[in-house]
């Protein structure tokens, strides 16, 4: 009899099923796939890792601290290739930071953005001064 890790495949697949119905819960069985393309969403907006390139030298080194402060600084302007903002791929990619823990300063488009209109940036301050003394748009995946 064909085993997984020492237990019948038919109490394995059966355990499976279980196990994705209990996911879904009380929702209508058409919404099991809704509900996995949501997750696979909140996956994208979990992490921004990848590689940048430019046709420019720029410099960036910081560490952003969980979406409350920075601290280092860069300046990118050219392309990513990854998971960023929401989205995997290859797109165009900027960003601008400083960071000081008790002030932040950062600017970031990803995809679609014009770095000469400041509206499709996502700019904002963090850190404690950043929070009390300005008060400018976040992004949707920034802490609030």
């Amino acid at each position: 009899m064909a085993t997984i890790r020492g237990v019948p495949w038919k109490v394995a697949a059966v355990a499976m099923v279980a196990a994705l119905a209990f996911v879904v819960g009380c929702s209508h069985p058409a919404s099991v796939g809704d509900y996995f393309v949501h997750r696979g969403e909140d996956a994208l907006d979990c992490i921004d890792i990848g590689v940048t390139w430019t046709e420019t030298p720029y410099a960036s080194v910081y560490a952003c601290l969980l979406g409350l402060s920075s601290i280092g600084a860069g300046h990118v302007d050219g392309g990513f290739f990854g998971i960023g903002g929401g989205r995997a791929g290859v797109m165009p990619h900027y960003h601008k930071v400083c960071g000081l823990l008790l002030w932040t300063y950062e600017e970031l488009g990803w995809g679609e953005f014009d770095i000469t209109k400041p509206e499709t940036l996502y700019r904002w301050h963090n850190g404690p001064i950043g929070y009390a003394c300005y008060f400018e748009r976040k992004p949707d995946y920034g802490f609030s």
